[in-house]
């Protein structure tokens, strides 16, 4: 197959740009690492265009590289730079508030809401790096088993079994931090 031309590359890119957005800040937790993921994942999507098969979804082959990405950067980080678990979550400066529709929500329960979505950050974080994947991609993007599997390179008994443990530790973590305050221990 040839390379991917630059306009439909673009029209595919513009149907799954936030999909690979989303997905790169749940894995890496903060938005400027989300958005080197997602920029390397498009240029590698370019790059390889030409193995692209158009009768396959583009966002199940573009979320395999940019989850692939992911891995190979935290493999090549992992001996030079270590993260405290005990550091806060970045928080955007954009709450969910602004950016979903609605009345405006009283000050309280925003800061009720923030607080919610910066525990789930924590516990995700927090996850093995299976896991989160599985969970963030069934759970945040919507994606069927059969695609997980196609993005995460495994059988669907094992994105079963990933969802279903990541889940059960997502549980407990976020209860964990929910007592403590969102603080660690």
């Amino acid at each position: 197959m040839e390379k991917m031309d630059a306009q439909t590359f673009a029209e595919l890119i513009a149907r799954t740009g936030d999909k690979a957005y989303n997905f790169a800040y749940r894995l890496s937790g903060n938005e400027p690492d989300a958005r080197d993921l997602v920029q390397e994942a498009f240029s590698r999507a370019l790059e390889h265009g030409g193995s692209y098969d158009p009768s396959r979804p583009f966002d199940s082959w573009l979320l395999r590289i940019l989850n692939n990405v992911f891995l190979d950067s935290m493999r090549r980080h992992s001996h030079t730079r270590t993260v405290s678990l005990d550091a806060p979550a970045p928080v955007e400066d954009a709450g969910w508030a602004d950016l979903l529709p609605g009345d405006e929500p009283a000050p309280a329960d925003e800061l009720v809401k923030r607080e919610s979505v910066d525990i789930l950050q924590k516990a995700l974080a927090r996850l093995p790096l299976a896991y989160r994947s599985a969970v963030a991609l069934c759970d945040i993007e919507g994606m069927s088993y059969e695609e997980i599997a196609q993005v995460m390179a495994v059988p669907i008994g094992t994105v079963r079994s990933r969802i279903h443990q990541g889940r059960v530790l997502l549980r407990k973590t976020y209860e964990e931090l929910e007592k403590s305050g969102g603080k660690t221990s």
